[in-house]
């Protein structure tokens, strides 16, 4: 699952990763080292108390920049049923995206016009705290670290390099100019590639005036930035390859599945063995799939623990798992299949499920296409490049 759910709001589930200990804890530390300076005669305990206010105040400020991304996604027509609060900025598996470039547009400015938002009235309210005084304590100090945290989440959401909020308002922007969305992907690739080089030019500056640490530490910002627009360029690469398709052109149709509560010792090597046609298998109970066993998750799981642990225990379920309508674009239900990070998704009709789209079957596609098969732009769809066996052709029993 990404993350863990720790609460909802206006019906959207909040995830939060268990990475934010450290983030927090490392805030914390910080805005203590930051106040004890400010008021040297402090007491160590009212000193971590307010450093643990700044941390908490920075999650609820990073909360509030998904969710606004996410109820904006919702005024748009998008469903959004939950959200994955992410560090410093950048795309998470359960981030909306929409069809339409002038709603993506907005969903991506949503968050980083909320932080900004936010530093503004907390820099309001820290200047008539202080007016009375002319001096900057503790209270006002807390207030001020979360003006600076608040402003550093707006602003390096606003870089132009995907996958931050600016790589996707530079992507939007371009895909409304040119009315093609791989367009707004090339200039996102584009814009990304220049901010890691401008990134690094002042990560070496800022080395060469002897600050070796944070210096390093910029230019390594830069370098994923530019290793992160090539991947972008592998996205559009890929986009190329399956652009023109649905996703009933790729799914495995009539999949094998399972019930919740089979043990996964029944079909596990099956799945691992690659030969066999399945690497994702739906998980049902009566007609309603509730859940998805593929390679990643058995893979989690120690060989000697396959007997005594049931396909509900290890099976991916709603927000990651995602179900997919035939008649989607491949291009959009790829983009979906990577982000939620698993080896298939299943595909319903009508509330039916109908097929399987897994990478394996999206690459014998590409295969197809590559090759000049029928299946490529002018031909017939290939049915055999996006399908395995029937079910009775393939081992009985088959079941991240």
């Amino acid at each position: 699952m990404i993350g863990v759910p720790i609460a909802r709001v206006l019906g959207i589930e909040i995830r939060v990763q268990l990475g934010w200990v450290l983030v927090l804890a490392l805030i914390g530390v910080i805005a203590v080292e930051q106040l004890s300076t400010l008021e040297p005669g402090l007491q160590s305990e009212i000193a971590w108390i307010l450093g643990g206010l700044v941390a908490a105040g920075f999650f609820i400020s990073s909360a509030a920049h998904d969710l606004a991304h996410a109820l904006v996604a919702r005024r748009r027509g998008l469903d959004v049923k939950a959200i994955a609060i992410s560090f410093f900025g950048g795309s998470t598996p359960l981030d909306p995206t929409a069809a339409d470039a002038r709603d993506d547009l907005a969903i991506a400015i949503s968050g980083p016009l909320t932080s900004l938002v936010i530093a503004a009235v907390l820099f309001a309210v820290t200047a008539a705290v202080v007016a009375p005084t002319g001096t900057l304590g503790a209270p006002a100090g807390v207030l001020a670290v979360l003006v600076f945290l608040n402003l550093v989440l707006g602003l390096v959401n606003l870089i132009p390099a995907y996958p931050l909020d600016g790589g996707r308002i530079v992507r939007a922007l371009a895909w409304a100019r040119t009315g093609s969305e791989r367009a707004g992907w090339r200039a996102s690739s584009l814009s990304g590639r220049m901010s890691g080089l401008a990134t690094i030019v002042v990560g070496a500056a800022v080395f060469a005036l002897g600050q070796v640490t944070t210096g390093v530490m910029i230019a390594l910002t830069g370098w994923f930035l530019i290793l992160t627009a090539n991947a972008v360029k592998d996205r559009i690469r890929l986009d190329e390859l399956v652009g023109g398709f649905d996703v009933s052109d790729a799914m495995e149709p009539d999949p094998i599945t399972v019930n919740p509560s089979l043990t996964i010792d029944t079909f596990a090597a099956q799945l691992l063995d690659g030969e066999s046609p399945m690497t994702a298998v739906p998980v049902v109970t009566g007609d309603e799939v509730v859940g998805l066993l593929g390679v990643g998750q058995v893979r989690r799981v120690r060989r000697d623990k396959w007997a005594e642990t049931r396909v509900e225990e290890v099976m991916a379920t709603p927000p990651k798992l995602v179900l997919l309508a035939p008649d989607g674009a491949l291009r959009s239900a790829l983009e979906q299949l990577q982000r939620a990070g698993l080896d298939g998704l299943p595909v319903v009709e009508a509330g039916r499920l109908i097929g399987v789209l897994t990478r394996r079957s999206i690459g014998r596609l590409v295969q197809a296409r590559q090759r000049g098969e029928p299946g490529a732009p002018g031909g017939t769809p290939c049915a055999a490049a996006g399908s395995a066996e029937p079910a009775a052709d393939r081992p009985e029993d088959g079941g991240e």
